[in-house]
Formats: structure tokens, sequence, C-alpha cells
């Protein structure tokens, strides 16, 4: 048995492309701009909302949240999609967004099925400045 989304929205990614993106040697990050493979058009269900499971660790303070969608892994894999962090989400449903993957949490664990059928994607907003009023 593979469980259902309740009340899917179209949800557009854009990956990370670590390929074309270039990095300083030195640092190991990305110089200038990061580049991004083609929107994938998925389906997911969608929760707005701070999320208390995150906070202070040991490692130091973690990013909350803005909130997460919930993708099927069956409907990921019909697409040859493997979603990483800081892979960008640019809309939620009807809404253009400017959200990056921060975490990810498998979840839905069904005995048929193996382990997990459900992918959780913590999203929030990383510049709230640049998005337009």
């Amino acid at each position: 048995m593979i469980p259902n989304l309740l009340h899917p929205v179209p949800v557009d990614v854009e990956q990370l492309d670590k390929s074309g993106t270039i990095y300083d040697d030195d640092f190991r990050e990305p110089t200038q701009q990061v580049e991004h493979k083609t929107v994938v058009h998925l389906e997911g269900q969608v929760h707005w909302g701070e999320m208390k499971e995150v906070g202070v660790t040991q490692a130091g303070v973690e990013e909350n949240a803005a909130g997460y969608v919930v993708f099927r892994y069956v409907d990921l894999e019909a697409q040859s999609v493997v979603l990483r962090l800081n892979d960008r989400i640019t809309r939620l449903g009807k809404l253009d967004t400017d959200l990056y993957i921060t975490k990810l949490k498998p979840s839905g664990h069904w005995p048929d099925q193996g382990g997990a059928t459900l992918l959780k994607a913590y999203f929030m907003d990383r510049q709230p400045s640049r998005q337009e009023a």
C-alpha cells in the first residue's frame, strides 16, 4: 500500500547543479552564482508554519524552517528525481516562491514497501528582502 497525499498541489523545484557550478578551490564554496538544472514539476503536500523540531544543537544553531512539502518516493522515482539540500523551490501551487530545501526527512514507513514511502522536504526563505511586495 502506498499512502496518498492530502490536497496535493503542483511544486516546481530547481535542482542544484554541482557539475555546472564553479567552486573556489581553497574554501570549497561556490563563486558568484550557483547553477541550477531545469525545473522539475512535482506534486506535493505543503505545510506552512515554523517547525519546532529544529533549534540549537551541539554543532550550533540550526536554521528554522518556514514549512515543508511532503513528496511520495514513488512520484520522485517515476521522474528520476533525487532531492538534495539547497535545491530551490520556485512554485508552490499558484504561489511563486524563492525557497530552499534545508532538511530532508524520510517518513511514512510501511513494512510492505520496505521502508519510507514519503519524504518531507523542509524549506526556508534565505533572502526574504529580495522578494517583491
